[in-house]
């Protein structure tokens, strides 16, 4: 049963990070499509700024609970390499407690802000703000999904058998 939560958290993470490198494909292409209509037709788009910044915090977002499953996200590791095996897995489950605080936190809040700004639209592509806050506690959970995938892999010592590296991101 555990692993068939961990096997659909990773597939979960597959169609995240396929669908991230779709958006980040189609922001770098309205991106130099925006340079040409403001630099050589000399008829900038108004909206592509916008959109593309947006894209980019849903990116980011949805990045970092990836990154996170992968152990890519930056860190101090210095004191893991100083203590032995079994303060190392402590420290390493309080750190993923932690995190799994705070992304709780940030799912609260960022539905918080959301339902705040339910009602204001943007200036120039008329959307609701809320659509791009959304992307706090979408991220945060996905984040919180792939946190208890951890822990659970801690617990299980499935951790020490797989370290990822940077070369690979999604297998």
């Amino acid at each position: 049963m555990i692993s068939k939560y961990v096997k659909f958290i990773d597939r979960i993470n597959s169609w995240v990070f396929n669908i991230i490198a779709v958006v980040f494909g189609l922001v770098t292409l309205l991106t130099i499509y925006q340079v040409f209509a403001r630099y050589v037709l000399k008829n900038p788009l108004v909206w592509s700024e916008a959109i593309v910044r947006y894209a980019m915090v849903w990116i980011v977002l949805l990045g970092t609970a990836i990154a996170l499953r992968k152990g890519l996200l930056i860190s101090v590791e210095v004191l893991l390499f100083l203590v032995s095996k079994k303060i190392k897995l402590i420290l390493q489950i309080l750190i993923t407690l932690v995190n799994l605080v705070f992304l709780i936190l940030l799912v609260k809040y960022g539905l918080e802000i959301m339902s705040s700004l339910a009602h204001q639209k943007t200036g120039s592509i008329n959307i609701p703000v809320s659509w791009i806050y959304a992307a706090i506690p979408v991220g945060s959970i996905l984040a919180l999904l792939n946190c208890t995938v951890i822990l659970i892999e801690l617990f299980t010592k499935k951790g020490e058998e797989g370290q990822q590296d940077g070369g690979t991101i999604i297998h």
